[in-house]
């Protein structure tokens, strides 16, 4: 690591435009937040809510843990929307192994998920407005590859911490 003690040092270049954890936080930081304003306002729930919901209507089951291991949400923020869309009655159990429970989107959270769903994909055309078909089968297929890599970066100064 860097002495960080020098203090007239003039800061190194980054190009903010080209920098892509920048541009990904961006993107998802508006776009999560305005997701979050809209589904709040027609649905009473927000960003993270919306993501259990979707992580269940698309998975079918799941613990907090697979939730927080495939999302990439903290445990804690899984377990309190678990715990709101069940008092909402949008959630279930729908085994326990041991000490997991697995959860399964109910009646009334199938029937939310679908709504929700309708408004979220409308603003996801919105977005790739502009893209080409093969732009958005390269963007998706460069964000996958990015993603991928995410376990690779993870691991960098793991042993630092």
């Amino acid at each position: 690591m860097t002495d960080l003690s020098t203090r007239h040092e003039t800061p190194q270049a980054l190009d903010l435009d080209r920098y892509l954890p920048a541009l990904v936080t961006w993107v998802n930081n508006k776009y999560a937040s305005d997701s979050s304003r809209i589904y709040r306002k027609y649905f009473g729930i927000g960003i993270a809510d919306w993501r259990v919901l979707a992580y269940l209507g698309v998975k079918g089951t799941g613990t907090g843990a697979q939730m927080s291991d495939f999302l990439g949400m903290d445990k804690a923020a899984i377990s309190r929307s678990l715990q709101f869309l069940g008092s909402l009655g949008c959630v279930e159990l729908a085994e326990q192994q041991g000490r997991r429970s697995v959860m399964r989107l109910s009646g009334p959270g199938v029937r939310l998920y679908n709504e929700v769903l309708q408004i979220a994909l409308k603003r996801e055309e919105v977005l790739m407005k502009g893209l080409s078909d093969q732009d958005r089968e390269t963007l998706f297929k460069l964000l996958h590859r990015v993603h991928e890599n995410m376990a690779d970066v993870m691991e960098m100064y793991r042993d630092d911490a």
